[in-house]
């Protein structure tokens, strides 16, 4: 009887060893880079920002056109004049776009950022893979393509957050299953 008993609480403390939490992070352009590679600016052109970024929804994230290419998400500082935008490559690469602009924008009108139901930017599995949110519209087996990873791994479907440990289904050359969760970039 001991011995059962010592088998089954050894078995339920490993599940909780190798479960952890899906890390919340705020990607912060221009406050101290805690965790996140450092922003720095490759080049700077003039363009403009025109709509929310449909990458993530937060209230300083904009789509911009410059140089006749689209940059998505750019970020604007919440203080000053409004007129730049910085688009960074991704939370882990500072590599970065300045985009300097005609007239100031206005976030007001912006979705404000909620956590609990947006899509995270960029994901970081627990694999170590590397993943970013892609423009909507794709669509593979009737479910919406959020996310494509380094690998040429493509998330989809819905993210599951009812656990403190994320998912998000994964297709990759093997097929489709569950991939979970390390870090989810805001």
């Amino acid at each position: 009887m001991l011995r059962t008993m010592i088998g089954i609480l050894a078995c339920m403390g490993s599940f909780y060893v190798f479960a952890q939490d899906t890390e919340l992070k705020l990607y912060r352009p221009y406050g101290e880079a805690i965790q996140q590679a450092p922003l720095v600016i490759k080049g700077e052109v003039t363009g403009q920002c025109f709509q929310q970024s449909q990458r993530i929804k937060r209230e300083d994230a904009w789509r911009c056109l410059a140089a006749g290419k689209v940059y998505d998400p750019c970020f604007v500082k919440p203080y000053g004049a409004h007129t730049e935008a910085v688009c960074p490559q991704s939370p882990w690469e500072g590599g970065s776009i300045k985009i300097n602009l005609s007239s100031a924008l206005d976030n007001s009108q912006h979705t404000l950022l909620d956590m609990s139901e947006a899509y995270p930017w960029a994901l970081e599995l627990i694999s170590g893979e590397k993943c970013q949110a892609v423009d909507e519209g794709g669509v593979y087996d009737n479910l919406p393509i959020h996310y494509q990873c380094d690998s040429q791994t493509i998330l989809l479907g819905h993210l599951q957050r009812c656990k403190s440990e994320w998912s998000i289904l994964q297709r990759t050359s093997a097929g489709v299953s569950t991939a979970l969760v390390a870090k989810a970039w805001f």
